[in-house]
């Protein structure tokens, strides 16, 4: 990435221009650190990734028509300055500052002047007002090129002028699989990226962006929202360590490149501080040229953090690894900031464009976010497109702040508000709605009990759970399952679904669930460590059948410290291999629902099973909470407890989806 630095007197003018008091939306002391994108050099992107510097060039029109020309199909040309940052003010909200800057993008579509001269326009979805001295407006006929969209061999790809005084495109940016009310070879338009309008209709979409509608477009009642563009980066991925390093090394990247062999630390820095790894892979090949920029060869900085306008090669920051940058970047720019809703620069945690997401105040580029997603499906085509609606998102397209909530219900507290622009992207973890509330990844880190943002920056995925009224929020895509072996239909599916997706649960193999498989008792002990937030106990010995450094020592340390499994009375030994009963189960929750003090007083009357008489005593309180909470059902039409019978995997997923109901 690249810093840009916003002079306190600039910021100080346009909010005495506005009338506007700094601090409540964006602080002019915090916009004065804000990054910009302006690189070592202007770059593009192809279709295939490749990223290649740009000539920086004055793309302005000489003898350019006045704001009242008579000619009303328009547009507005940011390229006046060679590669000069422009600010401007959102249209529906002044407090709302942003700036791009047009040696990436010229050309934005012209919504008309405002009554105080300015001139309002859309580009990357942001609908802006702008002062006529930093924009051209000039005649569409008189381009000799426009931005458009074109689907090539099924993929969407964008064509990106960055002079339309010349007949030629910067960027060709792959968006994904082409949905398929647009046609191969074909020539549309669009501004916001979910719209589009054919070839001989740029009049109708400008008169249709003016009246805030899209009825002109192909897709009046489909709109595309590309799934890596607006994918929450609390999201992870499905590629291993080895997986990933060659998808990346088959990209193909030079052998010198700072990416090289880089997936190990992905991924950790992905599980720890909750920002996914191919997402972070793409934004790296973008920033960095596949590792292969000055930035990141000199100073192992893969997102050019620290490199401002000025002097970016010199103000880089320099690491003495690019693990060490990875860290920093995941840690403090992601999860910290970018991702923390009370952080000045979160617009949303996803990469986004210049109305939402990182974009709007991580980049000057308008198409930075794109360019990211871009990075991403080529990645993720070298492996079989295998983290393609991995996960189910909602958006919310009202121009408001909503409360996100720790339970689901208006009597539970508001934690924090999603930002208020359009287009916000949130992973949704349950498909159906409870009391018209979709639970929802927190974009922010939570303290234990879910009731405020936390300042740290590690995210444990499986206890970072919100709820949102779903009276703001459609779902726009739905998630795919992990596993061959499940089905829809599956009596199971819902529940194997989501558990996985919240990483409680992993497959027996990458592609395999195995959800007839037996539960292990150290399996189970390590998803309820995975639950309770993974702290790191040491291991004192305890059980002599459990080792140091087996990857089940630290959930077993954990569990044990905090009484949550006690071990056999006669040998001392935990028998981490032994397959775990549906009562042994019932009896590790009930311990845990303690110690996390939950309420465990609604208890059941076993008698009416037929079986009941075969729970042992130790786990009767147990199993009376399981059954009063519906935990457990019971088995045969309800009829039997089963309470020695093996937990298969398919049943662990439905008890621990209905147990974190209760949390």
């Amino acid at each position: 990435m690249h810093t840009k630095q916003m002079i306190k007197a600039l910021m100080i003018t346009i909010s005495i221009a506005l009338n506007v008091s700094v601090g409540i939306s964006i602080k002019a002391d915090s916009i004065a650190g804000e990054r910009c994108d302006e690189q070592e050099h202007v770059t593009g992107m192809d279709e295939n990734g490749n990223v290649s510097d740009l000539s920086v060039e004055n793309g302005s029109f000489e003898n350019h028509p006045s704001l009242f020309s008579t000619d009303n199909v328009q547009i507005v040309n940011f390229n006046i300055s060679g590669s000069k940052v422009t600010e401007y003010v959102n249209s529906e909200d002044s407090k709302l500052v942003g700036y791009l800057n047009g040696a990436y993008a010229a050309d934005g579509a012209y919504l008309g002047t405002t009554g105080n001269g300015k001139v309002k326009f859309m580009i990357a979805g942001e609908i802006g007002v702008v002062d006529s001295e930093d924009v051209q407006v000039v005649n569409y006929k008189d381009a000799k090129s426009v931005s458009y969209y074109t689907v090539s061999g099924g993929r969407l790809i964008h064509k990106i002028t960055t002079n339309m005084t010349k007949a030629s495109y910067a960027s060709s940016l792959d968006n994904g699989q082409a949905p398929t009310y647009l046609k191969d070879g074909a020539k549309y338009y669009s501004y916001d990226g979910h719209y589009f309008y054919s070839e001989n209709q740029y009049a109708q979409m400008l008169e249709d962006y003016k009246n805030n509608n899209r009825d002109h477009s192909v897709n009046n009642n489909s709109p595309f929202y590309n799934y890596y563009q607006f994918l929450p980066l609390r999201s992870t991925t499905r590629y291993s360590e080895d997986e990933l390093n060659n998808i990346i090394r088959n990209r193909p990247i030079n052998v010198n490149s700072k990416m090289q062999n880089i997936a190990s630390s992905l991924i950790e820095n992905q599980n720890k501080y909750g920002v996914n790894a191919l997402l972070v892979a793409g934004i790296a090949g973008n920033e960095s040229a596949w590792g292969t920029s000055n930035i990141s060869q000199t100073k192992n900085n893969l997102f050019g953090l620290n490199a401002v306008d000025s002097s970016p090669g010199a103000s880089a920051n320099t690491f003495s690894s690019v693990d060490q940058c990875i860290k920093e970047f995941t840690e403090t720019w992601m999860s910290k900031q970018y991702m923390n809703p009370s952080n000045w620069k979160h617009a949303g945690s996803f990469l986004g464009n210049k109305e939402s997401g990182f974009n709007v105040r991580y980049a000057s580029d308008p198409y930075w976010g794109e360019k990211a997603a871009a990075g991403a499906y080529v990645l993720d085509k070298n492996g079989g497109n295998r983290d393609m609606y991995s996960f189910r998102v909602g958006i919310k397209n009202a121009f408001t702040q909503v409360n996100v909530r720790r339970g689901s219900s208006t009597s539970t507290k508001a934690v924090y508000q999603t930002p208020k622009q359009r287009n916000t992207t949130f992973i949704v973890r349950r498909k159906n709605p409870i009391n018209n509330f979709y639970e929802i990844q927190s974009d922010g880190v939570l303290n234990a009990d879910r009731t405020n943002l936390d300042e740290s920056g590690e995210y444990n995925k499986s206890n970072m759970l919100v709820n949102i009224s779903s009276n703001y929020i459609k779902v726009i895509s739905d998630s795919n399952m992990n596993f061959r072996d499940v089905n829809s239909g599956d009596w199971y599916y819902d529940e194997v679904d989501y558990v996985s997706k919240i990483g409680i649960m992993t497959g027996m193999k990458t592609d395999i669930f195995g959800p007839m498989d037996s539960i292990a008792r150290a399996q189970f002990a390590v998803m309820l460590w995975r639950i309770g937030g993974e702290e790191p106990i040491p291991y004192n010995g305890k059980f002599p059948d459990v080792g140091n450094n087996i990857w089940y020592t630290d959930a077993i340390a954990w569990a044990s410290k905090y009484n949550i499994i006690t071990g056999y009375q006669d040998t001392g030994k935990f028998m981490p291999a032994s397959p775990i009963t549906r009562q042994e189960l019932a009896v590790m929750l009930y311990r845990y629902a303690n110690y996390r003090k939950m309420d465990t007083n609604k208890k059941a009357d076993l008698s009416k099973f037929k079986d009941s008489t075969m729970v042992i005593d130790y786990a009767k309180d147990a199993m009376r909470w399981a059954v009063g909470s519906g935990i457990i059902t019971g088995k045969y039409q309800g009829t039997q407890l089963d309470p020695l019978g093996v937990t298969s995997r398919a049943e662990c997923a439905i008890m621990i989806d209905r147990f974190l109901k209760l949390i």
